[in-house]
């Protein structure tokens, strides 16, 4: 679906086309003073991306931009920093682009925070349950093939996670841990936690559980995955959300009550080697 960030970031881009226009800057001699490449700013005025806040600041102060242009830039800026794309959309498409997408974040972060309180995260899932998940969130028939491919898409996202070395921290819930996709058996299970405890000993890799007995000090609504990302000139931060209606993904101004939620649950789970006990725990009591 067409959505009203979208039309902000376009809206946002021929403003900014406008104002370089007016101060007979050429596109390379602002990306020059900008700090950034001039492919950066030629997608920033078609409203291909959405550049940061900081980015956008600059901008206005090279370019002169008077108050009320400042306000109106500054206002779909800030619009500008949420995506919303139906499942219809997102299933529409495939299931296997829809891992593509959360896949071309994974290059440009330099450290990748994943909160998963309802299910085992998506690292550590095993191929037999991330197919059951994705068969349980389809909205009409997925093509098999099409299923398939986003199987290999996703097992691809966990190497190039785990071998590039990339800092991934996870918080994960006690009872979330627990939970069996229809039709499986519970060796799955004994073999997401392994793979946990296993992860837990790599150095760029943290896994923390929130036990079922431990004080909450966050409401739990969803899962996310919080990307700080190395080209500023986007965004510094990223956060997608999967919701029963839509994938969510936030940006700017928009990230902070994600970092508060963050710290929050950070707050009521075991640390590493703490969680690590529970892992074993888990696996001695399913044996």
């Amino acid at each position: 679906m067409a959505s009203a960030p979208l039309d902000s970031r376009r809206q946002l881009g021929a403003e900014l086309r406008i104002l370089r226009r007016r101060s007979r800057y050429s596109g390379l001699e602002l990306a020059a003073r900008l700090g950034v490449g001039q492919a950066t700013v030629s997608r920033m005025e078609t409203g291909q991306v959405r550049p940061s806040l900081e980015v956008i600041e600059r901008w206005l102060n090279l370019t002169g931009a008077d108050q009320t242009i400042r306000d109106r830039a500054r206002k779909l800026a800030d619009d500008a920093q949420l995506d919303v794309v139906g499942w219809r959309a997102v299933y529409r498409r495939g299931p296997a682009r829809r891992q593509r997408q959360s896949i071309a974040y994974d290059p440009l972060a330099t450290r990748i925070r994943w909160f998963q309180p309802f299910m085992v995260p998506g690292p550590f899932q095993p191929l037999a349950y991330a197919r059951a998940l994705m068969l349980g969130m389809r909205i009409d028939d997925v093509d098999v093939w099409d299923l398939e491919l986003a199987i290999e898409v996703r097992a691809e996202r966990k190497r190039l996670i785990f071998e590039e070395g990339t800092p991934l921290d996870v918080i994960a819930t006690q009872t979330g841990l627990r939970a069996l996709p229809a039709g499986l058996p519970a060796t799955v299970l004994r073999e997401a936690w392994s793979a946990m405890l296993d992860a837990n000993e790599l150095p760029n890799v943290t896994v923390r559980i929130v036990p079922d007995d431990a004080p909450m000090r966050q409401a739990i609504m969803c899962g996310w995955v919080m990307y700080d990302l190395a080209d500023e000139a986007k965004d510094p931060q990223a956060v997608q959300v999967e919701t029963p209606g839509a994938l969510l993904t936030f940006t700017g101004q928009d990230v902070a009550p994600y970092e508060t939620a963050w710290a929050r649950m950070a707050a009521s789970a075991l640390n590493p080697r703490k969680s690590s006990d529970l892992l074993r725990a888990l696996l001695r009591e399913n044996d």
